[in-house]
């Protein structure tokens, strides 16, 4: 059904009351010959005044719709916004929640040889290509962070080391990142090797073992953590585990590849180690 608009009842008044007022002028006329017209007059005007009354009717309705109509506009304009507010109400508690979450991971987490001194910080950006592992935290200098810090997540895991350092944001090169490098133990049968980024593993979340001759015994499902000789960085903290081993194409070496135990792909907050000292 066609919806009228106000304007379109105003002009349906006036045409009504325009016809009223021929029909009077008519009577009016005729009266003055001396012909008695008036009952034709009458007969005449009459369903014109039930037109005008009608129409009056139908505008007073279509006020009254057009009223209604903005009453429940302004009531939906103001249900959306109490919604949007509940929305946003909702999100700061799941914000909270996973906080707390993490928070309690923390207090979780086992002895690794090594008390460490942890920022807190945010990833505010990433690399988007596949040829780099790269994030920016928004955490600097003045929060005491310094290049070659270790990055972890809150199970401990390492996410990687700090490259870069401004006054109040720092770039960390990722455990997968062809730049990355660290040494690392097998934490089930000691072996050591090197922990370095590929660019070949880089696109499926992969970081290499390396260095591993024919007779070290790594093997499927090993855990292996960072190992600080020089103690320059932590030891004890979490790389991956070993997905599979390969042998380097020279043929004198292997590497075992491992899975990161960080969740790269989805970080939100990580820990920086601005501190740690060993622990006997």
């Amino acid at each position: 059904m066609k919806r009228w608009t106000q304007r379109t009842w105003i002009k349906i008044i006036a045409v009504a009351l325009s016809l009223s007022l021929i029909a009077a002028a008519v009577a009016l006329v005729l009266s003055g010959t001396g012909v008695s017209w008036t009952g034709w007059a009458e007969t005449v005007s009459r369903p014109f005044s039930r037109l005008a009354a009608t129409v009056t009717g139908w505008a007073e309705q279509g006020a009254a719709y057009f009223q209604g109509v903005e009453a429940l506009q302004a009531e939906k304009a103001s249900l959306e916004k109490e919604v949007a507010q509940l929305q946003a109400a909702a999100r700061a508690g799941e914000l909270a929640r996973q906080e707390n979450a993490r928070l309690r991971a923390l207090l979780d987490w086992p002895e690794t040889g090594q008390d460490l001194t942890l920022t807190p910080a945010w990833v505010i950006a990433r690399t988007p290509d596949n040829w780099q592992g790269e994030v920016t935290l928004d955490q600097g200098k003045a929060q005491g962070l310094q290049p070659g810090q270790c990055v972890v997540d809150h199970r401990r895991a390492l996410v990687g080391r700090v490259k870069e350092v401004g006054e109040t944001w720092a770039t960390v090169t990722l455990v997968t990142d062809g730049a990355f490098q660290l040494a690392g133990q097998a934490s089930a049968s000691g072996v050591l090797g090197t922990l370095q980024g590929d660019l070949a593993l880089l696109p499926q979340g992969e970081v290499a073992f390396a260095s591993l001759t024919e007779a070290d015994p790594v093997s499927p499902g090993e855990a292996v953590v960072t190992f600080a000789a020089g103690e320059t960085y932590p030891s004890g903290l979490l790389v991956g585990t070993v997905d599979r081993v390969e042998t380097d194409p020279g043929g004198l070496t292997r590497s075992a590849i491992l899975t990161p135990a960080a969740d790269l792909a989805s970080l939100a907050q990580v820990f920086v180690v601005t501190a740690f000292e060993e622990v006997r």
